[in-house]
């Protein structure tokens, strides 16, 4: 079972229904260690001084802030728990809203939201919620303390159980404008058929979204390489291809949408890329 990673209470008006906190995703990247490329030895990391290269307990590691004119602020345990919010194990939820008003640019990390405590009570009261959202079909917007740290949640019902998901606060979210304008003027707005087409590609290719049908290829390629390695075996490594350029936009706007509107529709195919070159090189 997953790692509860925290327990309290979602308060909702009066009914107070315990629940815990256990992540929704898992980590699935490939870890390595630091090792030394001849011996395979691992690495040990130290803390030192940065002038005089001692090295330095982990009780007397402290955080600094460094200001505009470059002078260091040291701030103690004591001054971060002054600045914590107040401590509370309740989610508390401000109002309900509908999904499709909240930008996906704000949700941040999942949660699954689950009963917790012992008796019938607890689970009556978090099945209650979860049918009474499921029917609403709206978000609740709420707030919870985690690891000393204030988050704006979102929660919702999906297949039977109740989702959290951390978002992002208005000021996090960088201003489009801040990213550098696109030029306006008469010479950059597509035309009337460009737009046709474009519409009829993105007609062409929708269809349901089926997250297993996507794999992460890169993972599934690396543990391939490393099963292979601990046999013994030979690895094939392809030769060495130049960096891509990045691919400008199409002279003929109107012919790139056309033939890929053809393609999208059955029509023929480009020319397959080649296979590249493969050498051999042992474990």
């Amino acid at each position: 079972m997953a790692r509860s990673l925290w327990t309290g209470s979602l308060s909702f008006g009066l009914v107070n229904v315990p629940v815990q906190l256990v992540s929704a995703v898992r980590d699935m990247d490939v870890h390595f260690h630091q090792v030394h490329g001849e011996t395979g030895e691992r690495i040990e990391m130290q803390r030192v001084a940065a002038d005089d290269g001692k090295p330095v307990e982990w009780e007397d590691i402290a955080k600094g802030w460094e200001t505009e004119d470059g002078d260091i602020v040291v701030l103690t345990d004591e001054d971060f728990e002054a600045a914590q919010p107040e401590k509370t194990r309740t989610v508390d939820i401000d109002l309900f809203v509908d999904l499709k008003d909240i930008d996906p640019i704000y949700f941040n990390h999942p949660y699954w939201l689950l009963p917790a405590g012992e008796g019938e009570g607890a689970v009556r009261a978090y099945r209650l919620l979860v049918d009474v959202m499921g029917k609403a079909g709206q978000v609740a917007i709420g707030r919870i303390v985690l690891r000393a740290k204030e988050y704006l949640v979102a929660l919702r019902e999906q297949n039977g159980l109740l989702s959290l998901t951390t978002m992002h606060f208005a000021d996090e979210i960088r201003d489009p404008q801040d990213t550098g304008a696109i030029p306006s003027g008469k010479a950059s707005e597509p035309s009337k058929r460009e737009i046709d087409d474009a519409v009829a590609l993105i007609g062409e290719l929708t269809d349901d979204f089926k997250p297993s049908r996507y794999d992460d290829c890169h993972r599934v390629r690396l543990l391939r390489l490393i099963d292979e390695k601990k046999k013994g075996g030979e690895i094939e490594i392809p030769e060495p291809e130049p960096e891509p350029k990045p691919q400008k936009a199409p002279a003929d706007l109107i012919a790139a949408l056309e033939e890929s509107l053809a393609k999208a529709r059955g029509g023929s195919g480009g020319a397959k890329k080649k296979a590249p070159t493969k050498k051999k090189t042992t474990a």
